[in-house]
């Protein structure tokens, strides 16, 4: 778990020096939150949860495609009617590609990528994501929304969720 904080730490430095630089002309970092829910065998015990996450991209001027990475946090609480169930927890470190879809006034795109997710109770393991989103240039800023499905290789109960997020980038 600690490797996620450290990587994603250096991660997040590195891309923020570069920008402060000049060095990443099209290079972003960001924070998002919204609503989690939950999908699968997930949903017979939990209720819809909510998610936060920081970012860091780059794409190059001109290109379409990019490369986002996040750090990644969800939880979902216990139905009152689930016996002896707890809440669960997601923490993420995750490497996504993105495709900006060129010629709208807004700025749709399709993201898709994979990570390492720790999860309450089934320790850490693989996954990945995808989704789509859409970008809103703001004065000296950006504001995006999306919707992506995260499903991780556990051993034992499935964990598929679906993630509804608004975020700001710089």
């Amino acid at each position: 778990m600690r490797r996620f904080g450290i990587t994603g730490a250096l991660l997040l430095f590195a891309a923020s020096s570069a920008v402060a630089q000049g060095g990443l002309s099209a290079g972003h970092l960001g924070a998002a939150f919204g609503v989690s829910l939950p999908t699968s065998s997930l949903s017979h015990e939990h209720s819809a949860g909510f998610n936060l996450a920081a970012t860091a991209e780059y794409r190059a001027p001109l290109e379409t495609v990019g490369v986002r990475g996040e750090l990644f946090y969800e939880h979902f609480a216990a139905k009152p009617q689930a016996v002896g169930a707890h809440s669960v927890q997601a923490t993420a470190a995750i490497v996504s590609a993105v495709y900006h879809i060129q010629g709208v006034s807004y700025h749709p795109y399709l993201i898709g990528g994979m990570g390492l997710y720790h999860v309450t109770a089934s320790g850490t393991n693989p996954g990945f994501n995808g989704g789509l989103g859409i970008e809103i240039p703001l004065t000296g800023m950006t504001a995006y929304f999306e919707a992506r499905l995260h499903k991780v290789l556990t051993n034992g109960s499935s964990y598929l969720s679906l993630p509804i997020t608004f975020g700001l980038s710089f």
